[in-house]
This record gives C-alpha cells, sequence and structure tokens, in this order.
C-alpha cells in the first residue's frame, strides 16, 4: 500500500501544477508549445511560452559501490533559460516496473539548476529486478503552468 500512495506522490503534484490555473494554462498547448525536446545525452527541454524554461533529466538508478545495499537515483534539472520560469516544483522515486519503492519531493523552489537524489535500501542482493528513476517536473511563469513526468530507461540490477 505504501508503495502505492508513493506512485501517486509523482503524477499528483504534476497533475495540480496543471490544475492550479485552468485558464491561464490555455494560452500553453501541452503538445506544441511545451517543446517536450530530447537530446542525445538523455536532457529534454520544456518551456512556457517563448524562451522561458528549463532543461532536465532523469538518470538510470544504480550502485554506487559494488555490493552496496542502496540504489540511487538521480533527477536532475541540467539549466534553465536566461529568464527562468517563476517557480519548480521537482519530485523524484526509484520505481520498478509496477509501482514506486522510493519517492522524494523538493517543493516548490525557484527554479535553477539542482539534482535531487533519492535512495532505496535493497533487502535481498541475489534477486535481479528491473527499476528506473522516475522525475516530474512542474513549472510556473506569469501564471502560465507546465508539467512533465519523465522517467529514465529500464535497468536490471541485483536489488529486491
Amino acid at each position: 500500500m505504501k508503495g502505492k500512495i508513493a506512485a501517486l506522490g509523482v503524477v499528483v503534484p504534476a497533475l495540480l501544477a496543471l490544475s492550479v490555473s485552468p485558464a491561464s494554462s490555455a494560452g500553453v498547448n501541452a503538445t506544441a508549445d511545451a517543446g517536450v525536446t530530447a537530446k542525445g545525452s538523455g536532457e529534454q527541454f520544456v518551456k512556457l511560452g517563448r524562451n522561458v524554461g528549463c532543461w532536465y533529466r532523469a538518470d538510470e538508478p544504480d550502485h554506487l559501490t559494488v555490493g552496496s545495499r542502496k540504489l540511487w537515483g538521480t533527477v536532475q534539472i541540467t539549466r534553465c533559460t536566461p529568464r527562468p520560469p517563476d517557480k519548480c516544483h521537482v519530485t523524484a522515486a526509484i520505481a520498478n516496473p509496477i509501482y514506486n519503492v522510493a519517492h522524494k519531493d523538493d517543493g516548490w523552489k525557484s527554479c535553477k539548476k539542482k539534482t535531487l537524489k533519492i535512495a532505496y535500501t535493497c533487502q535481498d542482493m541475489v534477486t535481479k529486478k528491473q527499476y528506473m528513476t522516475v522525475g516530474s517536473i512542474a513549472m510556473v511563469y506569469k501564471g502560465h503552468t507546465q508539467s512533465h513526468v519523465f522517467p529514465s530507461k529500464k535497468v536490471t540490477q541485483f536489488c529486491a
């Protein structure tokens, strides 16, 4: 049950950001104006209006050292436009294909370069399972809102 509630933690902030001001979001088209573009480095870009937005990415979960019981994932805002959005809300989760196993919420803060790290302590280092890092970003600029949920690639780790 805890994992299912954590799964909502990734989606709910993004949905709440869109529902804050539905009338003001009329000027933001989620498919065209959002400008969600991906680069070879895994970075994606979301823009609000013209020349305002941030680049972000989710890194695949991994152990920092061989035999470590902790699986680490990171979600990053790598940079923002010279005129950044007013506020950003970032969340990170480590998930297996069914539900989130760990979740972290950074809250609403200024939009700038930041890294949100999250850890999951493995109970069993014998079983292999698939995991991915799932991030969400919500941005507000002059009353317009935009959000995006983005996963890393799935990786198979000795962790259960």
